[in-house]
């Protein structure tokens, strides 16, 4: 955290959110013994299996839903549809009701981008159900973009797009690695545990929360 006087002379000109375990919740373990439930597999068979899917690049746009689908139907031998897959996939997702309220206020004051990595079945689903976008003044989705977190090329794809330096924007994310990346392009960063520690930190910079 800043270390700042009472009155702090630096104020940030963006912040820039993860989703995913800062105002969006889920559990994934819950997720996955869905799929179990659904393909009559054990969470060991399928683990492996979700790990090979992802290095196919769904999250960073190289494959497709519909891609994507046909093969975890392959490989667990499933004929699941398209509108099961979204139910299984989403069904643990909820926006953090305390963290949206928080969002709403700090819009008021400066530009919020939101910085996710994420895929297209989850991000319609969080859309269309709570308007997560409502938030937001830009989208910088991985699956959009065509890269994704660590990877500090989307970092600087926020940093294109804002015309902001570095140094101006906080971002905010749950993940070592991701905190760690953007802190290497020198944006200011705070590794989320929280609500109250965050609100802290914003206050340090000027931010009325």
């Amino acid at each position: 955290m800043s270390q700042c006087a009472p009155v702090c002379e630096e104020t940030m000109k963006l912040l820039v959110f993860d989703m995913g375990h800062v105002f969006v919740d889920f559990e994934w373990e819950s997720v996955c013994l869905a799929f179990c439930r659904r393909a009559g597999c054990t969470i060991e068979t399928l683990r492996p299996v979700f790990y090979e899917l992802s290095q196919l690049g769904y999250e960073s746009g190289r494959i497709g839903t519909d891609t994507f689908l046909g093969e975890l139907n392959s490989r667990l031998k499933t004929d699941i549809s398209r509108e099961e897959f979204t139910e299984l996939f989403t069904h643990t997702f909820r926006e953090n009701e305390e963290m949206a309220q928080l969002l709403q206020t700090l819009k008021q004051q400066v530009p919020l981008y939101l910085l996710s990595n994420t895929n297209e079945v989850h991000y319609d689903w969080l859309q269309e159900k709570y308007a997560v976008a409502r938030h937001f003044q830009e989208l910088i989705l991985s699956y959009k973009v065509g890269c994704s977190k660590p990877d500090q090329a989307i970092y600087r794809h926020v940093l294109e797009r804002s015309r902001f330096d570095a140094g101006d924007c906080l971002f905010i994310d749950d993940l070592q690695p991701n905190i760690d990346a953007a802190l290497g392009v020198g944006m200011k960063a705070h590794r989320f545990g929280g609500i109250e520690p965050l609100k802290s930190e914003l206050r340090s910079y000027g931010l009325q929360v």
